[in-house]
């Protein structure tokens, strides 16, 4: 949407559309909006700064490797020391973040396709099949890796509570994962596919460059920006929730055990902490972004670049090395220290 502002000196143009400014004649003196240069984005390129387009690669590439070690390792684990629900679960996590890498990649390379001259052709990334692949990964692979660290603390809980109690389960685990994805990509395909073709007003992304959910002029759009980000708070507030019940159960346990308890307490403690911590670091921008853009009704959209590229990737990237490999310690140490209590 344009508006034209007259008056005797100048042509004053603002615009709903971002990017639009960067392409106006040199008769109009004044023009919003228009990327400033702390923007994730410019006129020039997808991804405004050297750095940025940097750690978009860096990140990439560790959550490729990252995560296609971690499911190929789940499945190439002989001597297997998890059992294979709890595996399918840290495969599924794997696969989420995994998805995150491919999303990286698409706005990394797009951003060398376009490289210098993004305004002049910023349509034409817009309403490509790749940036609306790249929008229905990054919708799927943050929704889904949000869940599946709720998934998580909830397999590990139920472990550390009933430690002999596995019947059943893996079949358990691999229905509600099948739903959960089935689910997820129901929730994150309808608005997307709804905005194939049409114009920036109508699709979830709206006008945002690295093809994020952003539009909140939409009612429908917005609506389902409420929900998804919703989904994402409680999901991770749940997971708090339940590390914290699994702390306060892992304490008890070694109190039983009588076994060097203040140690261990210590070092599962700390463990678990810094997934938490991973977590919200990750994810809080985002979080904080968004509510205060559902509550003003209007959105920074060049703030929300910035936060989506680097915020929600870093988590993907740190992900498999934090849950394959301190977690899985921490894992099988609560699980050893409840056994010790329940057999005693």
């Amino acid at each position: 949407m344009l508006f034209y502002i007259f008056n005797p000196i100048s042509v004053i143009r603002a615009s709903s559309r971002a990017y639009l400014c960067c392409t106006v004649p040199a008769k109009i003196t004044a023009c919003t909006p228009v990327p400033d240069l702390d923007s994730a984005s410019s006129c020039e390129n997808i991804l405004a700064h050297t750095s940025l387009q940097l750690a978009v690669w860096v990140m990439g590439i560790t959550a490729f490797v990252g995560n296609i070690l971690v499911m190929f390792k789940i499945r190439a684990n002989k001597d297997r020391k998890t059992s294979k629900a709890t595996d399918l679960v840290f495969n599924s996590l794997a696969l989420s973040d995994f998805l995150m890498s491919i999303y990286l990649f698409i706005i990394a390379v797009g951003d060398i396709i376009y490289r210098d001259r993004y305004a002049q052709y910023a349509e034409e990334w817009l309403s490509s099949p790749a940036c609306v692949i790249a929008s229905f990964l990054v919708c799927t692979s943050s929704l889904m890796s949000v869940s599946m660290m709720l998934f998580i603390a909830i397999d590990r809980y139920s472990l550390v509570v009933n430690p002999f109690s596995s019947d059943g389960r893996y079949k358990r685990t691999k229905t509600s994962l099948l739903i959960g994805w089935l689910l997820t990509c129901i929730f994150v395909g309808v608005p997307i596919i709804m905005g194939i073709n049409e114009t920036g007003d109508m699709r979830l992304y709206q006008f945002s460059s690295i093809c994020s959910p952003s539009n909140l002029d939409n009612t429908f759009y917005s609506g389902w920006i409420a929900v998804f980000v919703a989904l994402q708070i409680i999901c991770w507030i749940s997971t708090v929730i339940i590390y914290l019940f699994l702390l306060m159960t892992v304490g008890k346990s070694q109190r039983s055990v009588r076994s060097n308890a203040r140690s261990r307490n210590y070092a599962i403690a700390i463990r678990i902490s810094l997934i938490l911590i991973t977590d919200l670091v990750a994810w809080l921008p985002i979080y904080a972004i968004s509510v205060i853009a559902l509550i003003n009704g209007t959105i920074n959209i060049f703030v929300l670049q910035f936060a989506v590229i680097l915020a929600i990737p870093l988590n993907s990237a740190i992900n498999p090395y934090i849950y394959t490999a301190t977690g899985t310690a921490c894992f099988l140490r609560l699980t050893t220290i409840t056994s010790k209590k329940s057999s005693s």
